[in-house]
Order: structure tokens, then C-alpha cells, then sequence
């Protein structure tokens, strides 16, 4: 006698499993919801914060899509191989992004950039506790408010010079405002200039492109010299090499001279020489410097434009231990006063003041007042007074040297 079969009776759901299957799911919708507002979100943001926003994009992509399977599938069930699955997909932009983070860190972030790293606050005017030099004008120096005041910019290491003097000349609710005084990039400073926002610059001569823009325009500048200061060339301040003779840096810059050991140095390593952008001062004086010698291209790095686009740009002074920079002597000794990077003697002379003061040093660069048009009152009374004993004075105490015998504009 055979055994009956009990019928096949599926388990009722009851009203607390309806509850928990409703709450998982409205969890995951909303879940669901949040990441869709999350992804375009940070997306923006790592497209402003990073030039590798493409890789990032994708991990964080890959990292969502992961996090919402691995919560469906702990929620709902599945088997334990898919679980593992669903758990690598989570983790494998994670670790993909940290050893990507890892690997930038070490071979580029943490070697310092040279000009992040100045606290331009302690140069501003009438800032309590300011590094500027105190000076005090004589009367015949006194600007006419009724002229108004000219509006001032100039090149960075320029500015503790101009803004001691602004200091003494202008009244507070001037020197703070941005319209009368600034600090740029030769580059800005001389295209203010022809277009008339500013009316006078501190600056070295203009490059040969500058020049000829000024022409085009049909303007003619107007240069005073005022003070001087070294062309100069460092390294990493571990860089056994001390000095390179001008035509070493010139067979540098134009490639033919590629390793240290070429230079004397007791290790082989290709030399990393950078450059600036074009039209900074310090890029048209290597170029006064090099005279018909091609300069090679420049090192080139991806950086963010203003609207997150990349830009392949003049990549800025790294401090690698094999690279080599220039710049001038106040910026580099006394405005950034770092320690990590050496400057170097250019055919056996030291770039010291003494050096710069008794002709020496063998690049040494003038600096001027430059204006575009017929100078005012007020701003001839600027410049009267920077030759003037005071503002030779503001100038050696500041840290340059005075004018002596200035070198041709066009040399």
C-alpha cells in the first residue's frame, strides 16, 4: 500500500515579512536616488580638483555601481560566489584609486612646488605685523589725492619693494584695493599695461614678443631703472654640483648637455632642467641669456584651466633632486627662504649682493618702472622718489641692490 504525498504548501508570507521585504526595497530606491544625485555631483568635483578626473570618474562610477549590487545582494539573498563578485567590484576602485594616489604622491606631490609656497599676506600694506619696510616720505614726494592714484602692478618678487612704498605714499582704503595695487606674472603686467588698467609697472624689460605688441599698438614704453638683482640657477639642496659656467647652462637649456655627469657631478642622472611660461621675466632673461642658442622645448604637465578644461602648460619648478630652476636672487633667498633647494655659482662667482654691487656676478638684470603713456603728476612723483636717496634706501633695506650702472634694456 503506497504512502500518500502531502501536497505541495508554500509558507505563507506573513504581514512582518511584507513589511521587511517593503522597507528593503523603498531602501534601495532610495538608495538608488541618492547615488544617481551623488555621481554627477562629485563628478563636477573631481573635474575642477584634479587633471586626472577621466580615472577618477571611472572608479567612482565602478565604486556606485558596486556598492548598490553588494546591498541588493546582502538585502535579498544570493549565492555566495555572486557575493564575492559583487564585494570586488565594490573594492577594486578603491584599491585601484589609493595605489593610483600612492604612486602620484611619490613620484611627483611630494616634491615641493617653489611658488606655492610664499605667504603673500605678509607683504600686504598696512597689514599689522607686516615683513614690509617702513619708510617715510619727504614732503616733496606727496601724492595729489586730487590726481588720483596711479594704479600700480608688478612681478612678484617685486612686490615687498612697491608695496613698502604704497605703504608710505597711499592712504589704506587705496592700498587695499586690488584695483590700485597687484602682483603678477610679467606676462599679466605688461598686457595691463598696453590695455591702460595700469599706469605704471615694476618690472624687468619687456621680452621681444612684449616689445613688438607695444609697437603693433603704436605705444612706446618708458623705462627707469631702479635697482638690480641675480639672474640665478639652483638644484636640490642635496646636489653635490655647486657651479656651471654659462656656456654648461647653455648647452643644458638647449639639450646638448642631458646628465649631471657632463657637469661634474659624481653620479649619472639626466639632468631635469625646467622653465617659466613665456613672458615671464625670468624666462626672457634665460632667453637674453642663451642669445642665438635654441632653447629647448619645455618640460610640459597637464594642469586645470579656469573652467576645469586641461591644459598642457610650462610645467612649474619641481624640486626633484635631478632638477635644476632659475629665478632671481630676493625671490629665491629671501621671499621663499627655503631650505631644500641651493643656488649656484655661475663661472666661479657666488650670487651674493657684493657680487651683484661690483659687477662680478656675471647675470646680473636691471629692473624698471615702466609706463605706456605720458606720466602723471603723481605717477612722475612714484618714480622721483624711488631714485631718490629714501627710495635707495627702501630698496637696500628691502633686500636689492640700488641702481649702479644699469644694463641696456634691449641686452
Amino acid at each position: 500500500m503506497s504512502t500518500p504525498v502531502a501536497p505541495d504548501i508554500k509558507p505563507k508570507t506573513t504581514q512582518k515579512q511584507r513589511w521587511i521585504i517593503t522597507l528593503k526595497v523603498l531602501f534601495v530606491v532610495l538608495l538608488t536616488v541618492g547615488l544617481c544625485i551623488a555621481w554627477p555631483l562629485v563628478g563636477i568635483i573631481l573635474a575642477f580638483s584634479t587633471v586626472h578626473s577621466m580615472f577618477y570618474s571611472v572608479c567612482w562610477t565602478v565604486f556606485l555601481v558596486g556598492l548598490l549590487l553588494v546591498v541588493c545582494i546582502f538585502l535579498f539573498g544570493g549565492p555566495r560566489k555572486l557575493k564575492r563578485v559583487f564585494l570586488g567590484i565594490l573594492l577594486a576602485p578603491i584599491v585601484c584609486a589609493g595605489a593610483f594616489y600612492a604612486w602620484t604622491w611619490w613620484t611627483v606631490d611630494r616634491f615641493p612646488v617653489m611658488t606655492q609656497e610664499i605667504n603673500w599676506y605678509q607683504y600686504r600694506p598696512f597689514r599689522e605685523g607686516n615683513k614690509l619696510v617702513k619708510v617715510e616720505i619727504p614732503a616733496q614726494y606727496a601724492l595729489n589725492p586730487a590726481e588720483g592714484f596711479p594704479k600700480l602692478n608688478g612681478a612678484y618678487a617685486l612686490y615687498p619693494i612697491y608695496a613698502a612704498m604704497v605703504q608710505g605714499m597711499y592712504p589704506e582704503t587705496f592700498a587695499g584695493n586690488h584695483w590700485y595695487l597687484r602682483t603678477d606674472g610679467s606676462d599679466v603686467i605688461y598686457e595691463e599695461l598696453l590695455t591702460g588698467e595700469r599706469d605704471l609697472i615694476f618690472a624687468l624689460a619687456p621680452s621681444k614678443l612684449q616689445a613688438e605688441a607695444a609697437e603693433k599698438a603704436g605705444i612706446q614704453y618708458e623705462l627707469t631703472p631702479f635697482c638690480m638683482d641675480a639672474f640665478v640657477f639652483f638644484v636640490n639642496a642635496n646636489n653635490p654640483v655647486d657651479n656651471l659656467t654659462t656656456d654648461q647652462i647653455k648647452g643644458i637649456y638647449s639639450g646638448k648637455i642631458t646628465n649631471w655627469k657632463e657637469v661634474g657631478a659624481p653620479f649619472s642622472t639626466k639632468i631635469i632642467p625646467f622653465q617659466r611660461n613665456e613672458g615671464s621675466g625670468s624666462q626672457t632673461t634665460l632667453q637674453k641669456l642663451m642669445g642665438d642658442t635654441p632653447i629647448m622645448p619645455p618640460l610640459k604637465e597637464d594642469r586645470l584651466g579656469g573652467m576645469g578644461d586641461i591644459i598642457n602648460d610650462t610645467a612649474n619648478y619641481r624640486n626633484y633632486k635631478a632638477a635644476l630652476g632659475f629665478s632671481f636672487r630676493y625671490y629665491s633667498t629671501e621671499m621663499l627662504r627655503n631650505n631644500q633647494i641651493k643656488l649656484l655659482s655661475v663661472d666661479g662667482v657666488a650670487p651674493t649682493v657684493e657680487n651683484i654691487r661690483n659687477g662680478s656676478y656675471p647675470h646680473v638684470a636691471t629692473v624698471y618702472m615702466v609706463s605706456a603713456r605720458p606720466r602723471s603728476n603723481n605717477t612722475r612723483k612714484i618714480v622721483d622718489f624711488m631714485l631718490s636717496p629714501e627710495g635707495q634706501k627702501l630698496v637696500e633695506d628691502t633686500g636689492y641692490v640700488p641702481i649702479g650702472t644699469p644694463a641696456p634694456a634691449n641686452q
